[in-house]
């Protein structure tokens, strides 16, 4: 895959063609923006096109250098990425070890660091040595959702790159080659991908997503009795980590759903497959309430992140969640 086709981010693609094109390459590079955008795509494309044998500002794709990056074996592409936990300073400690050797075949030796928003404090630090001394040769690319949990000083080192969500014409352009506009599942897809092409595959390719999204739901349309919640924290425990994610991502949108409704924001909402039940539900909170519901949740999602109880935590969350209605449900 070439630059040329990633879509919606035009802007990102011609600062890193025009830095290839003056020759004047950072030593480091953020990308910030969404998952699904296509932060991950650029990255691996511009190691494709620092190391290409016909020295373009877009890769050929045809070399050697190329496809073995699309395959994932150039001998100077390597990557980090969280796993099991936070990015640990064993991870970085490799990085500074494997920097100092010559390159094997490539024209720059390209890091990749994804979730980079995850490092653990003494990794954090350790980078922030490498950046300050970056080795000749080396390229570091970090990608993340935000810039917010990154240290200030490794954010100074770094050149910052923006992705953003795709409009809605974008992705239903995307779309168009998959399923009819005018169908109630277009529709659907593209408002749940929220300007994210990598969401929008997702949803069209794995009903498993969908079929989450629904049971989800169901929940929340539900006046759970304290036995089904503490039974549903149950459930919830044998999720994936990806899916447990996605199960707190539909219940804040179902919240910000019902807030905007109740400031009066219909083309606003994300569920509007649900629109009868939002506005029905909306009748029962006070806008407090649902800022607090929608407080509920994304402090759930960091204290699952910090590797708590899962059930502790989730029973903690559905119990706040009926204390922000008032009349408890």
């Amino acid at each position: 895959m070439s630059f040329e086709e990633i879509k919606g981010q035009e802007r990102a693609i011609r600062i890193l063609q025009n830095e290839v094109a003056a020759e004047s390459i950072s030593g480091a590079y953020l990308f910030i923006g969404p998952d699904g955008v296509g932060k991950n795509l650029a990255a691996l494309n511009f190691a494709k096109v620092l190391n290409c044998k016909e020295g373009m500002i877009d890769s050929c794709d045809r070399c050697s250098s190329c496809q073995k990056i699309d395959r994932l074996c150039h001998p100077d592409l390597r990557s980090i990425e969280a796993k099991e936990g936070p990015i640990k300073i064993e991870q970085i400690r490799t990085l500074k070890r494997e920097s100092a050797y010559s390159l094997y075949e490539g024209k720059k030796k390209v890091w990749i660091i994804r979730d980079a928003d995850k490092f653990t404090q003494e990794a954090a630090n350790s980078l922030l040595k490498v950046l300050e001394e970056p080795p000749p040769r080396v390229v570091i690319i970090l990608i993340s959702q935000t810039k917010e949990k990154l240290l200030p000083t490794i954010l100074s080192r770094c050149e910052t790159i923006l992705f953003s969500p795709l409009s809605s014409s974008q992705i239903r352009e995307i779309l168009k080659t998959h399923v009819p506009l005018d169908s109630p599942k277009a529709r659907l897809i593209e408002k749940l991908a929220r300007g994210r092409v990598g969401e929008a595959i997702l949803l069209l390719e794995n009903k498993e997503v969908l079929n989450l999204r629904e049971k989800t739901l169901a929940n929340l349309e539900g006046n759970l009795s304290l036995e089904q919640i503490f039974q549903l924290a149950q459930n919830w425990k044998g999720l994936s980590s990806d899916q447990l994610e996605r199960t707190l991502d539909v219940i804040l949108s179902w919240f910000r759903d019902l807030l905007i409704l109740k400031q009066g924001g219909d083309e606003w909402v994300i569920n509007h497959d649900r629109m009868d039940r939002l506005k029905e539900q909306s009748e029962k909170y006070s806008s407090s309430g649902l800022s607090k519901a929608i407080e509920v949740v994304e402090a759930t999602k960091r204290y699952l992140g910090y590797r708590l109880s899962t059930v502790l935590t989730l029973e903690d969350m559905w119990l706040r969640l009926r204390e922000c209605q008032p009349t408890t449900i």
